[in-house]
């Protein structure tokens, strides 16, 4: 999924200071996510709870410049440079199919350790490591509320203090708060019928009759 989770809540938080050396964004960083919110997508449209787990590997570089416009939004510094995060998911298909069929349900996630590199005011990679175990509660298929749930955190003193500072904005005041919600919700409700419904199936299977070419004999 590519919902404001942990890592994204945490590091899209703000302002960049000083110059730093740029994180290159990886080669296949974005068809790692692709692959894994077309998983995602596929279990929410087929609404069976038995099948494969949702596993898939993710990982996001973020530009500094774009970590400090998401932070000015929130009145949020960054000290840093740019920063890259990766996370290993693995979601048994019963615990995401009845967040979307059941009048109610909590969907916890096992806690999981969130991997970042983050450029430090020297120039320097700072590894951080943050522990959380986010919580989403929905209500007729909808979610309503969310907490990110930091359970630990190691790395820079001054990374690890805004992480626990960030997150206890999130999940006591509620910052981040409607826009995650709404997020999620029109990423599961609109964005998966889009992509990966029926609609666009069809429409996939309509270019690929109209790209192929004609047999020899058929000419």
């Amino acid at each position: 999924m590519r919902r404001p989770g942990a890592a994204a809540l945490v590091l899209a938080s703000a302002a960049a200071a000083t110059p730093a050396l740029a994180l290159e964004v990886l080669p296949d960083e974005k068809a790692s996510r692709e692959a894994c919110e077309r998983r995602f997508c596929e279990i929410v449209l087929d609404g069976k709870d038995k099948g494969p787990p949702l596993a898939c590997d993710m990982t996001k570089t973020w530009n500094r410049v774009k970590i400090k416009e998401n932070g000015e939004k929130n009145a949020l510094s960054w000290g840093f440079g740019d920063a890259r995060c990766k996370v290993a998911l693995k979601i048994s298909r019963d615990r995401i199919v009845p967040a979307i069929n059941s009048p109610k349900h909590v969907f916890q996630f096992d806690r999981q350790t969130i991997n970042c590199k983050v450029e430090g005011s020297d120039r320097k990679l700072n590894t951080l490591e943050v522990d959380a175990a986010p919580k989403i509660k929905f209500k007729n298929g909808r979610a309503y509320k969310v907490w990110i749930n930091i359970k630990d955190v190691r790395g820079d003193s001054g990374l690890k203090g805004l992480v626990w500072t960030v997150s206890g904005l999130a999940d006591k005041l509620g910052l981040f708060h409607s826009a995650t919600v709404k997020e999620i919700n029109k990423f599961i409700h609109r964005t998966c019928n889009i992509r990966y419904g029926k609609g666009a199936r069809d429409a996939k299977k309509g270019a690929d009759k109209k790209d192929k070419p004609l047999r020899a004999d058929a000419r």
